[in-house]
C-alpha cells in the first residue's frame, strides 16, 4: 500500500512512530506500467493483532504524491 507522506505524519505522530528511509529510492508504476515521476523513499512497519494472538506486520510505503480531488 502507498501512502502520501502527510498522512504518515499524522499516523506516526499518533502511534508514536518513525517513518524508516528507504536506502534506495523505489520508482512507482502507474497502473498502466508507465513510470511515474515521483518515488517511494520510506516506509512504516505497523503490527496487526486479532482477537489477541494473530499478529500480522502490515508494511506502508510512502511517497509524497500530490493529486487533485474533484
Amino acid at each position: 500500500m502507498i501512502i502520501h507522506f502527510n498522512l504518515v505524519n499524522k499516523v506516526c505522530k499518533k502511534l508514536k512512530i518513525q517513518p524508516i528511509s528507504l536506502t534506495k529510492e523505489k520508482l512507482i508504476r502507474d497502473y498502466d506500467e508507465k513510470i511515474f515521476k515521483k518515488a517511494i523513499t520510506h516506509k512504516i512497519l505497523l503490527n496487526l493483532i486479532i482477537e489477541s494472538h494473530k499478529k500480522f506486520t502490515i508494511l506502508m510505503l510512502i511517497a509524497n504524491i500530490c493529486y487533485e480531488v474533484y
